[in-house]
């Protein structure tokens, strides 16, 4: 069997690992002319019989792919998403459906197919000029989130409550790049959903759908508005609110026409219901899927290279049946001042729950200010037996943060310190 990834970096090289341990022939090729700097880091070349690189002409691409009788194509994160698509609909390869692509990338497209197949969406806008942002607000009434069309993460994100603010939001968007360094064309300007954000992580075959695993993903306000990862911890799935999260994800992800793959889904559970924040058709980021095996059984990694190589054995999976024998919690690191960074990383390690550090940053290089998850230091792994434990240790990692525990010096203003990313979302 072999298998195409395009743009294997994140949890796409986890994947391309776990299918070369199932005997499968791995390939790979890039969306970008330009591999994506903050990704790049995470590539690991010698997981691949060959890497095609770059190809301008669609059908270059398709052409090679058959000559080397590829029987796949997947993404390996968000910036792979489309390519991976349009490629499995023209060799004729399974796959999603490929009507409605785009909407599995544009979340303003993305909540209006939603709406459209009935089920609960953000209310949105979409547009090219700020002062149509500003009158589609003015109607609206806020406060509103303004992003990027299609990026990850928490880049670019705004919460806005006045005006001005939607102005000054939609011109930062539309003069930014993505997260993926792409130009961004347009903002989106949704109503602010209030609730409890969570995450769901599905596979599916033949258009059925399987849960992996489900999230808390808790988040807290950063010092320029857009909010930031605090937390996120797995659940079981008999938790309170689970059992429909997942009705309704399912539905929506079967409604984006992710029929055969892997799709990561960030939810908020209103008042009213859940409502889809966006969905990936990819598989999550930032996690560490052999510490999820080792206290769940599965993650959403194992599940999809299961699907791809065994079918009869995704189909067999009971995903009611997973259980959690310890509770993990990834906790996102947030460091209040630019500077250079100390030597802090093993400040950590004597955490009772300590697992693991995964981070970017090293001692003696520039380190930025968190103002979104990009510019985190990255994130602790803590595992234990009970919340409590949990909450004990994430109180130890605030304090060391509140001493300034990742920046030896006074640096530049943030916007002109750099900074390095693990992980994508």
């Amino acid at each position: 069997m072999k298998i195409a990834i395009v743009d294997g970096y994140s949890t796409g090289s986890v994947l391309a690992h776990k299918l070369g341990l199932r005997g499968v022939d791995v390939v790979h090729l890039r969306s970008q002319e330009t591999a994506p700097s903050r990704l790049l880091p995470s590539f690991r070349p010698d997981l691949y019989s060959h890497d095609f690189g770059y190809f301008p002409d669609l059908a270059d691409a398709v052409r090679a792919l058959k000559e080397a009788g590829v029987d796949r194509v997947v993404a390996g994160t968000e910036c792979g998403v489309v390519l991976a698509d349009t490629l499995a609909h023209e060799l004729g390869l399974p796959g999603n459906a490929f009507d409605g692509v785009e909407a599995r990338r544009n979340k303003y497209a993305m909540a209006r197919r939603l709406a459209a197949a009935g089920l609960a969406a953000p209310v949105g806008f979409s547009t090219t000029d700020p002062e149509t942002a500003v009158a589609w607000f003015a109607e609206a009434g806020g406060p509103v989130v303004v992003k990027p069309a299609a990026s990850a993460g928490t880049d670019n994100v705004h919460i806005c409550a006045s005006a001005a603010e939607v102005r000054s939001a939609a011109a930062a968007v539309m003069a930014g790049r993505d997260y993926f360094g792409n130009p961004n064309p347009s903002a989106v300007v949704q109503k602010y959903l209030v609730g409890t954000e969570y995450i769901v992580n599905t596979v599916a075959v033949d258009g059925v759908q399987k849960v992996s695993d489900v999230w808390l993903s808790a988040k807290t306000a950063g010092p320029e508005g857009a909010p930031l990862y605090d937390y996120q911890q797995p659940l079981p799935l008999t938790a309170p609110h689970v059992a429909g999260l997942i009705e309704y994800v399912t539905a929506a992800v079967t409604a984006l026409g992710i029929t055969d793959g892997a799709a990561h889904s960030e939810v908020m559970l209103t008042a009213e219901g859940p409502v889809l924040i966006e969905t990936g058709a990819r598989l999550m980021g930032a996690m560490l899927p052999d510490v999820l095996e080792k206290h769940s059984g599965t993650s959403h990694v194992e599940l999809f290279a299961l699907a791809l190589t065994d079918p009869a054995g995704f189909h067999a999976f009971r995903d009611t049946d997973v259980r959690w024998t310890r509770t993990v919690r990834n906790v996102w690191l947030i460091n209040g001042r630019t500077g250079t960074s100390a030597g802090w990383h093993d400040r950590f390690t004597a955490l009772p729950s300590f697992e693991r550090l995964v981070t970017g940053v090293r001692a003696g290089l520039p380190v930025r200010r968190t103002v979104d998850m990009a510019t985190s230091p990255g994130f602790v792994s803590l595992v234990a037996g009970s919340e409590t434990e949990l909450d004990r240790d994430l109180a130890a990692i605030r304090a060391l943060e509140a001493t300034g525990c990742y920046v030896e010096t006074a640096g530049p203003p943030a916007a002109a310190a750099a900074g390095t990313e693990p992980i994508s979302a």
